[in-house]
């Protein structure tokens, strides 16, 4: 299990994703089961944090917000 995978269960995770690293944005992908497109879009609406990424992911997106 990757630390993304990790992460990306815990549904508290404060890790940010660094959308400057191309491997770790594939990696963030395939730990969400999400495009590339829907993940740095989300990135966009809420910011790095992966907890609010997955918020918005699946469906709490109102909250746009960033802090990341």
């Amino acid at each position: 299990m990757t630390a993304e995978t990790t992460a990306a269960e815990d549904p508290g995770s404060e890790v940010h994703i660094d959308v400057g690293d191309k491997a770790a944005v594939e990696r963030w992908c395939k730990a969400l089961a999400v495009t590339d497109e829907a993940l740095l879009k989300a990135v966009q609406k809420v910011g790095t944090r992966i907890d609010k990424i997955k918020d918005y992911l699946t469906g709490g997106g109102a909250a746009e917000q960033s802090d990341g």
